[in-house]
């Protein structure tokens, strides 16, 4: 799976919020509406440091 790959199936998922992949962690800042908070946050991070690397 190649970066862009990931970072598209992480933002895939992030919107399951609610479902078998959220995993309630406690770090909820309205997952309800964007999204999954912690796997926002990883596809961004991910987005930048595939952005530094090239």
């Amino acid at each position: 799976m190649t970066d862009q790959e990931l970072i598209r199936a992480l933002r895939r998922l992030m919107v399951e919020t609610g479902s078998l992949a959220c995993l309630g962690c406690g770090h909820e800042h309205s997952c309800g509406i964007h999204g999954c908070a912690v796997i926002r946050q990883a596809a961004e991070r991910l987005a930048e440091l595939t952005r530094e690397k090239n």
